[in-house]
């Protein structure tokens, strides 16, 4: 299984990202491991279906302003599954959420009241689940913890989908 984590340049987002993609790679093998960081320009939806991965991760909507001609959120043409973690309350793109989404996009919160918000504002997400055991502060521990958090998502994501 091919996984793409795509990521901004916040430096607590970079090193959640990074220490996410050794459990993956520590816990199967078979899996490999792309991290992207949008730092330089934004990675567009080609530069996404030309990795060929059969899953793609994102957090806080990072990415979802890419539109197609139409008005439609472009991350919907993609040909694989994706997570998207929500880790802060207050997301630049939220307003995206209220669009058309795809059935292959798994959203993830990190707050519990934030999860039950977006329940209310947008039901027809097609997957929504609160993270149990996401740590806002905690140093090295918390970072360990949250990236094991982020890693049983992931697991679970990928045996919904067949993809394990």
């Amino acid at each position: 299984m091919k996984i793409l984590i795509v990521q901004t340049a916040s430096a607590k987002i970079q090193k959640i990202a990074r220490r996410l993609k050794e459990k993956l790679q520590d816990c199967d093998k078979n899996i490999t491991v792309e991290l992207w960081e949008e730092s330089r320009r934004q990675i567009a939806c080609a530069d996404i279906r030309q990795a060929q991965a059969d899953l793609f991760i994102t957090f806080n909507l990072a990415g979802f302003e890419q539109c197609t001609l139409t008005g439609g959120v472009a991350f919907n043409l993609l040909d694989c599954k994706q997570i998207h973690f929500l880790l802060d309350a207050k997301l630049e793109n939220e307003k995206y959420l209220a669009r058309l989404l795809s059935i292959s996009m798994f959203f993830y919160c990190a707050d519990e009241a934030f999860y039950h918000l977006l329940m209310e504002k947008y039901p027809d997400l097609p997957y929504l689940k609160e993270m149990d055991g996401w740590e806002r502060e905690g140093g090295e521990e918390g970072l360990e913890k949250n990236a094991e958090t982020l890693c049983r998502a992931v697991r679970e994501v990928a045996a919904l989908c067949h993809l394990a």
